[in-house]
């Protein structure tokens, strides 16, 4: 597994697609779209890969890719194709195989299903994933049209959340960064 650099917006594997490679991430993040689910609709981001995790892992277990994953930006992965892999996993024992289910299970059995509409109003979905999400106060760089998908609103829903968010102070808001100023305002307003 070679470490490889990729910029933002290149596409590791697209949904119902032959599943024969595995990444890594190393740095960077990158999107999940479900597309063949008619719950989530096309094309809807249902989650993000961070540094430490496994993309494509479904590979390992059925012929074709469940997701499109797309990378967020500056993203570097380690790929290896499913036979490499799986000697790799024989190779080093059980375990290494024992280490790679536990990610495998972990990324998919834990991850929680993008919230409805209906589950609480939108402002208070964006402050509870920017009290999660935030780190030296500052939100992840995560397109905004990515993260109102895994909200489970329309972007201009999450725009509308960010304004009014902004007007209460806790957070300030460009085109290019979201900021929490005031975390107290905002864990009251996630109802943490």
């Amino acid at each position: 597994m070679v470490p490889r650099a990729l910029e933002a917006g290149v596409t590791l594997c697209t949904g119902s697609a032959p599943a024969d490679r595995i990444w890594y991430v190393r740095q960077g993040s990158i999107a999940l779209f479900r597309e063949a689910s008619e719950e989530r609709g096309a094309g809807v981001p249902w989650a993000i890969r961070k540094v430490g995790q496994l993309v494509g892992e479904e590979c390992l277990v059925q012929g074709e890719y469940e997701d499109t994953a797309v990378t967020l930006g500056a993203t570097t992965v380690c790929a290896a194709s499913r036979e490499t892999f799986q000697s790799w996993i024989e190779q080093v024992g059980p375990s290494a195989s024992q280490a790679v289910m536990i990610l495998v299970i972990k990324a998919r059995c834990t991850e929680a299903p993008r919230p409805a509409a209906s589950e609480g109003r939108s402002v208070l979905r964006v402050a509870r994933w920017l009290a999660d999400e935030s780190r030296g106060g500052a939100a992840p760089q995560i397109p905004r049209h990515v993260v109102a998908g895994l909200l489970g609103m329309l972007p201009e829903t999450f725009s509308r959340a960010l304004a009014r968010l902004s007007a209460s102070g806790a957070i300030t808001v460009t085109r290019k960064e979201i900021r929490v100023i005031d975390a107290r305002a905002l864990l009251a307003i996630a109802g943490a």
